[in-house]
């Protein structure tokens, strides 16, 4: 079932029965991108009233045409277009579950991911949005390198921040932030900064947990170590077309049946591995910053804080 059929929203409308109406997700942790809402995935997993789902990144309510363009590995995958694989993903949750969350960043990308709060609203007019924030000149430079080890942007640092308007579309918050709230009631979002997760764990996840009403949560030290670190170095292609097959239906069907060995072992040989460090981001760095201080006032007001972690 496609999510082509409601020209307001281009959304089928979920089904009806009460066993698929009981796995309907109603916790969308957004993003942005590198702003560690993979870290909180994983943090809220082990509370006993929330159930976070099996694939981290579904980008179901992304417009499928989008979806293809942009990450054409997940377009292929059903839970990212399909009601009864979506669903499937909280399959199994705990009679005590209060909330079944999701992770997709796509959904703090507009207008490069076009009508997904509306599509989110739509489905689940009250769900609850966690929106992770990070210093947004850093983030965006952390997107693009992301972007680059995954041969989706070919154009050098300083010219990629400029001519490609992703990485600062995503970094502006209000932009983002904006779209939401006019699908969405203020209350039902919270807005997560990155430096305090990273800085003050517990003190942090506390918080959310009593936003959402839940009871708090002792967690266990090996529960909440740092996750999904980014590394210091990148790769290139050593060779034309790794591009193409790394997107490829035949490279995606070859990975679940090849060991893993022999997988890191063809990635070692297609492609080129380099220190990020030895790359100089001062120019694309005071670009970005210069850009995005207006864009992060704006921001600032719209939450009614100031945000010092970024100074």
């Amino acid at each position: 079932m496609s999510l082509q059929s409601i020209p307001e929203t281009g959304l089928v409308p979920p089904p009806q029965d009460d066993a698929a109406r009981a796995l309907m997700p109603n916790l969308f942790v957004i993003g942005a991108s590198k702003s560690g809402s993979s870290a909180l995935h994983a943090y809220l997993r082990p509370h006993p009233e929330i159930c976070m789902s099996r694939e981290k990144e579904p980008c179901f309510f992304v417009e499928q045409g989008e979806l293809e363009a942009a990450w054409p590995i997940m377009a292929r995958q059903p839970c990212s277009h399909d009601w009864e694989a979506y669903l499937d993903l909280w399959k199994g949750a705990g009679e005590g579950v209060r909330y079944r969350g999701e992770g997709s960043v796509y959904y703090s990308q507009a207008p490069h991911r076009s009508g997904v709060p509306a599509r989110i609203a739509a489905a689940v007019p009250d769900a609850r949005i966690i929106y992770t924030v990070r210093e947004p000149v850093s983030r965006a430079v952390a997107h693009y390198w992301q972007r680059f080890k995954e041969f989706q942007d070919p154009l050098p640092l300083d010219r990629a921040v400029r001519e490609n308007p992703l990485y600062r579309d995503t970094s502006d918050y209000a932009l983002q932030m904006g779209e939401y709230l006019k699908h969405f009631d203020r209350s039902q979002i919270f807005v997560l900064v990155a430096e305090d997760l990273r800085a003050r764990r517990r003190e942090t996840l506390a918080e959310v947990i009593a936003w959402l009403g839940l009871d708090p949560y002792e967690y266990q030290e090996s529960e909440i170590t740092e996750r999904h670190k980014s590394p210091p170095t990148s790769r290139k292609e050593r060779f034309p077309l790794v591009a193409g097959l790394r997107n490829s239906g035949l490279w995606a069907a070859a990975r679940k049946r090849l060991p893993k060995s022999v997988v890191d072992g063809l990635r070692k040989t297609a492609t080129v591995e380099f220190d990020k460090a030895d790359v100089d981001d001062t120019e694309a760095r005071a670009w970005l910053k210069a850009y995005l201080a207006p864009r992060r006032a704006a921001f600032e007001e719209m939450i009614g804080r100031r945000l010092p972690q970024w100074d």
